[in-house]
């Protein structure tokens, strides 16, 4: 957990929010304005069974019992940030959201879409008060010693 500059942006955009509706589109709007780190909102990604199947031969520890394929969604805001890749999703109350699962899946999908290594993506949720980021490739690959 920590505060960053995407706390703050989403305290401003929050301001020009109407209602509970607008608050994703304010933020996605307002960020990509004033922010010169986001490039994107609103990506669509998807991850089809042989993008699994290719990931698991390479020992990706995916657990996907609850999911049929092709898994789809799209990431919020995708920024490039000191030579990674950053997805980040806006999560109302994020200290009380679980994304983890959600965002590795949207990182093994874009890392698979552009043919991009995993290790150069970071993933986050946030709020206006909270920030949570982790590399998606320790959420599914133990490296062996």
């Amino acid at each position: 957990e920590k505060n960053n500059q995407a706390n703050k942006l989403a305290e401003l955009a929050l301001r020009t929010a109407n209602d509970n509706k607008q608050r994703h589109q304010s933020i996605q709007n307002f960020m990509l304005i004033n922010d010169s780190t986001t490039i994107a909102t609103e990506v669509p990604v998807y991850l089809t069974s042989d993008d699994i199947e290719y990931f698991k031969k390479r020992n990706f520890s995916i657990n996907l019992r609850n999911y049929r394929t092709p898994i789809i969604g799209h990431i919020d805001l995708l920024q490039i940030r000191n030579g990674s890749i950053i997805i980040l999703d806006y999560k109302p109350n994020a200290n009380k959201a679980e994304a983890v699962q959600q965002l590795t899946l949207y990182a093994l999908a874009l890392a698979s879409r552009t043919k991009l290594a995993l290790k150069d993506f970071k993933c986050a949720w946030f709020d206006e008060n909270n920030y949570y980021e982790f590399f998606p490739l320790h959420a599914v690959y133990e490296k062996r010693g």
